[in-house]
């Protein structure tokens, strides 16, 4: 199903829980307003699934909070894989170890695990527990497994992370799996500004390094990415720049649902939301309210920078 501006509806994101067992001083909830523990159940994701697929979407990703958190999980993925072509997880990576093996048998095919830094005491500066040795096992176990790829996501901070990206690569390429370099970015909705001016850092510098020993780059049409595929260390790294720009836009496939039954139209705003609950319950009318939220879709980002409202 394609939106007024004939984008092609193909990925949903859901956010299976608020619950977490890190404490991130950057976290912003996936862009829910407030944290009250809000959770999707079963029979809920039963619905929502069935009814995605047979609007043509064919690839869910699984987010939170921490997916891995959510006590049906396993059921859950294993009832996407029947109707989904892609099933995929964004987890921190704690219990992952544990899990790993069960997912992908029942039919989990990749994963992306939140890492920041391989110093111990950084890592707990920035999840407020003492968690790393348990996330890097749990990363290399995915990669064992065969869940493929597994994507490390690392979000650059200055002068907190920023002297780790090289460490870093040269983990993720010691254990095959790839590193994304996210760039902060300085959304009103879901970043202080002032917290945004201290720990914002430009990828520049490491995009013009990386270009440097690249053998290869490649160039991923949906956010204008840049995939940097080095020969010393033999790895693959992508930078995640900022989502102001028109390209993100015109080439979003993605529709959203938060924890607490909301489709979200689209991730940059928090005005347009349409309740997937009545009563506390999954409503009759699930397809109509996805297809209302699908006419509701609109470029964020215009041509000029300017807001699409």
């Amino acid at each position: 199903m394609k939106d007024p501006f004939g984008r092609e509806i193909t990925n949903l994101r859901v956010a299976l829980t608020q619950e977490c067992n890190l404490k991130c001083f950057y976290c912003h909830n996936e862009g829910e307003e407030e944290n009250n523990g809000s959770k999707l159940g079963y029979e809920e994701i039963k619905e929502i699934i069935k009814t995605a697929s047979g609007l043509g979407m064919y690839k869910v990703k699984y987010s939170g909070g921490e997916p891995l958190l959510h006590p049906e999980i396993e059921k859950i993925i294993e009832f996407s894989a029947k109707y989904m072509d892609d099933v995929s997880i964004t987890t921190n990576g704690v219990l992952l170890k544990n899990k790993a093996e069960k997912l992908k048998e029942r039919g989990l095919d990749r994963v992306n695990v939140s890492l920041d830094t391989m110093d111990p005491g950084t890592y707990e500066d920035i999840t407020g527990k003492e968690k790393l040795q348990e996330v890097k096992e749990g990363i290399e176990k995915a990669v064992e497994v065969g869940l493929f790829p597994v994507k490390v996501n690392m979000l650059l901070m200055d002068d907190l992370n920023h002297q780790d990206v090289w460490k870093m690569i040269e983990w993720a390429s010691e254990i095959g799996a790839i590193l994304q370099i996210i760039e902060l970015t300085s959304n009103e909705e879901e970043v202080d500004k002032t917290f945004y001016r201290k720990y914002h850092r430009s990828l520049n510098d490491i995009a013009e390094e990386l270009k440097r020993r690249a053998v290869y780059i490649e160039e991923r049409k949906m956010h204008a990415r840049k995939k940097y595929f080095l020969e010393s260390p033999e790895a693959e790294v992508e930078l995640v720049r900022t989502m102001h720009n028109s390209t993100f836009c015109d080439n979003c496939t993605r529709l959203r649902i938060t924890s607490d039954g909301e489709l979200k139209p689209c991730l940059l705003r928090t005005d347009n939301h349409l309740p997937l609950r009545e009563e506390n319950e999954i409503c009759v009318g699930i397809k109509d309210k996805f297809i209302k939220a699908i006419d509701r879709r609109e470029p964020y980002w215009s041509d000029d920078d300017g807001r699409k409202r």
